[in-house]
């Protein structure tokens, strides 16, 4: 059972409320993990500006974002963001067995695969990477603000992923079977 209280929809006040308005905007309702940030605005605006920020007229698509944020958090084992990443994904109209891919930390089309090579290699050596893999996403044709990008998706999804474990919000997404990448 969670210490952490939800502020639901017809509680939020102030700049919650309208935070809660945009969410439903866009994705048609709040999230369970959004609520928990409901007592602090100020962090979740920030993370909805971080979030929106990651593709806006850079090199990462909306569709990147969400197959980069299934392998931080299928490495951190966080079942919320699995199941929400999927459901998201699949409204993407990215295959499900991409999908089920990239919880695996793989990809079929190269350019994701040096991707997400990258983001598994950074996660799990906590923020360190190989100057080949680097180079590996060069040849890929990612530049270095791009790579940028991508370690901004990397942090802001382990953000939520931690949130996650230690607010532990009902899970409102179809859940999604996996095993967690350890190495």
């Amino acid at each position: 059972m969670s210490q952490f209280k939800q502020i639901e929809i017809e509680e939020a006040t102030g700049k919650t409320q309208e935070l809660y308005t945009a969410i439903i905007k866009t994705f048609g309702g709040v999230p369970n993990l959004f609520k928990m940030l409901g007592d602090t605005p100020n962090i979740l605006e920030a993370v909805l500006l971080l979030n929106s920020s990651t593709t806006s007229d850079g090199g990462l698509t909306s569709k990147d974002v969400e197959q980069i944020a299934l392998t931080v958090s299928s490495i951190n084992a966080c079942n919320y963001c699995v199941a929400t990443h999927v459901a998201v994904g699949s409204q993407f109209k990215i295959p499900e067995e991409e999908l089920m891919n990239n919880i695996k930390g793989i990809s079929d089309t190269p350019k994701m695969s040096a991707i997400l090579n990258f983001t598994k290699e950074v996660v799990l050596n906590k923020g360190k990477a190989d100057p080949n893999t680097v180079t590996n996403l060069k040849k890929n044709g990612i530049e270095n603000s791009t790579i940028l990008e991508i370690l901004t998706v990397i942090g802001l999804y382990t953000f939520l992923n931690y949130l996650n474990h230690l607010t532990q919000p009902v899970l409102d997404f179809p859940e999604v079977k996996y095993q967690p990448i350890t190495q």
